[in-house]
């Protein structure tokens, strides 16, 4: 315990002035008593003791002696010291990132930041405290609390956000927080580097912890397959985080969890292996997974869609109308147009633009339909107005109320599928699915109708190669915490995000802003539910490049103060004068009660 004003112990001496006060006194009260006989004795008695035995009878001078020594006290403003931390405004930055996921025996090293946060919390005596969770752009999760209890359920509450951290821009974030105010910058990351050019003003001190040790850490830093020469292949490029060499395993999944290939390989320390995989099985999906490591295990796997990566051949069959011809070579750089002599043409893989061949002998794949009455259609009555979808794609920029048709087949077949444009109650155009491959419908022929002379035709065939050679079973690669820009038909009414497992992780009823996408890298599965039936496309969240490494930092410090700069241990002071002046309080409000009694006696 110290003083803060010791100078005020020179009011010690009133005390002895009390005392004083006490001996010179009054001594005697006139009575009337019968006899003085024994007052003599008494008071002869009383003469004979010493001094300080004479003071044992005056309980209200203790009293006032005690009340003045806790006032004494409170003047020299005593205090404790304990250990605590520098600064009026107190920052935490947490880094949530993948890579504070990587295990440090038991515990994450966010576990370890967290710890280390509520550390500090006990260290804090009423300063102000600021929470920043360094994502691409810092967020603030409470500003300038005094409450350590709010602060500490807060932290308990933290996960990781799996996105690279921007540490520079939550630190200058802190920064303009802070301004010129004695304030303290504790960051809390795994690989902040010291040579990192930081401008803090003098009343800031930075506390950088790097938490967790470096480890050997085996990451799939790159996988892609593609279709060569009708067959697949594939090409992994592997990492090996540390100095010595690692024995890999490498096996290669589809859709449905089988294995489609086995690799061993050896990567030296330091060093980048790239694998080459020749002949994998078709799959839709393929999925890369590396063992050999346990620290960091998001790491080790990563997906690769080939339907995304193909370049889709159009096939324009014998009797589709002139006009379509020209617009299909304006939409693909790869058309080829069939005779009448192509036996083989069922088996060509691509989109397929159909007119009039019996539905039997349809190829499979995505097709674009010309009805024409030739497979058994009737002709239906026409009545009212055309009008198109305008929220599906397949109608952007396409103006139909303006066209002119003559005549439409029938469609009851086609009865499942969406209708993008029509004529009164009669479908003029559908799309969808039939038998498991997408699929668009046109109702009725080019040669009734004025609407290849119309400009949105083209457009309208642009977007039908668009809509039939994209994989529609897949959305793509999207990273942890982005967004995406989702406009749904007219017709769906809920989406939902489900997991590998198929639980159901997020879910709109509403579509007017862009969706947020799950945060923690996998496959995941994009579920719509529409009025008479559900259509799904999956998409992966995968890994930034940054995150594939789990290499640590030292610690250290910034600070104007050298002793902080020497990383020695702060301590504050707790100021305990209030305590003397509530105990000089109870003696005063004690020697009252005695003075009070006393009289009343």
């Amino acid at each position: 315990m110290g003083f803060t004003a010791p100078i005020y112990f020179l009011f010690s001496a009133f005390l002895l002035l009390v005392i004083l006060m006490y001996f010179f006194r009054k001594q005697y009260e006139k009575k009337a008593i019968p006899s003085v006989l024994l007052w003599q004795e008494w008071m002869n008695e009383f003469e004979a003791q010493a001094w300080w035995r004479k003071l044992q009878h005056h309980l209200l001078l203790y009293l006032q002696l005690l009340a003045l020594l806790f006032l004494i006290f409170t003047l020299a403003q005593p205090y404790f010291e304990k250990d605590g931390i520098e600064g009026d405004h107190i920052i935490f930055i947490v880094d949530t990132s993948a890579s504070m996921t990587a295990l440090e025996g038991e515990k994450s090293r966010l576990d370890l930041a967290k710890e280390k946060m509520v550390q500090t919390l006990d260290k804090v005596d009423q300063q102000e405290m600021t929470v920043i969770v360094a994502k691409e752009t810092p967020e603030i999760l409470i500003e300038r609390s005094q409450s350590q209890k709010e602060i500490a359920e807060l932290v308990e509450k933290l996960g990781p956000s799996y996105a690279s951290a921007n540490l520079i821009d939550s630190i200058n974030m802190a920064k303009s927080l802070l301004g010129e105010d004695n304030g303290n910058i504790q960051l809390l990351s795994d690989n902040f580097s010291k040579e990192e050019s930081l401008e803090l003003h003098q009343n800031t001190t930075f506390f950088a912890h790097n938490l967790g040790d470096s480890h050997q850490n085996l990451a799939v830093e790159a996988f892609g397959v593609t279709m060569r020469e009708s067959k697949v292949v594939g090409v992994v490029t592997v990492k090996n985080e540390g100095n010595d060499s690692k024995e890999l395993n490498l096996s290669i999944f589809n859709e449905e969890e089988e294995v489609l290939q086995q690799v061993s390989e050896a990567v030296e320390g330091n060093k980048v292996k790239t694998i080459f995989l020749e002949e994998l099985p078709p799959a839709t999906l393929y999925k890369a997974v590396v063992s050999g490591d346990e620290q960091y295990r998001l790491d080790n796997e990563q997906f690769a869609f080939l339907g995304q990566q193909q370049d889709p051949t159009v096939y324009v069959h014998k009797e589709i109308h002139p006009f379509a011809r020209k617009a299909v070579e304006v939409a693909s750089t790869n058309v080829i147009h069939l005779s009448s002599d192509s036996a083989e043409e069922n088996k060509f893989d691509g989109v397929h633009l159909i007119k009039g061949i019996p539905r039997s002998d349809w190829p499979s794949g995505p097709k674009l339909v010309f009805l024409s009455g030739e497979d058994g259609e009737k002709e239906m009555e026409l009545s009212g107005e055309v009008s198109g979808s305008m929220a599906d794609p397949l109608m952007q920029s396409v103006e139909m109320e303006k066209v002119y048709v003559e005549k439409a087949f029938t469609a009851e077949e086609f009865s499942s599928l969406d209708v993008v444009a029509r004529r009164g109650e009669t479908p003029l155009i559908l799309s969808g699915t039939y038998e498991g491959h997408p699929i668009i419908v046109v109702t009725f022929e080019l040669g009734s109708s004025d609407w290849p002379l119309h400009p949105g035709f083209p457009l309208f065939m642009f977007h039908s190669i668009q809509e039939l050679t994209q994989n529609r079973g897949m959305l793509g690669y999207f990273y942890p915490g982005q967004t995406m820009d989702y406009f749904p038909a007219s017709d769906v009414k809920k989406a939902e995000i489900l997991d590998s497992d198929d639980k159901v992780v997020l879910s709109y009823l509403t579509f007017e802003q862009p969706i947020a996408l799950p945060l923690t890298p996998g496959l995941y599965t994009l579920k719509e539910t529409k009025d008479q039936k559900e259509e799904s496309r999956i998409f992966t969240i995968m890994l930034e490049d940054a995150e594939k490494s789990i290499q640590t930092e030292e610690s250290f410090t910034v600070s104007a103060v050298s002793s902080v700069d020497q990383g020695e241990e702060t301590t504050t002071s707790n100021n305990i004068s209030y305590l003397f002046l509530m105990l000089a309080l109870v003696v005063l409000l004690v020697e009252w009660e005695v003075y009070r009694r006393g009289i009343s006696n």
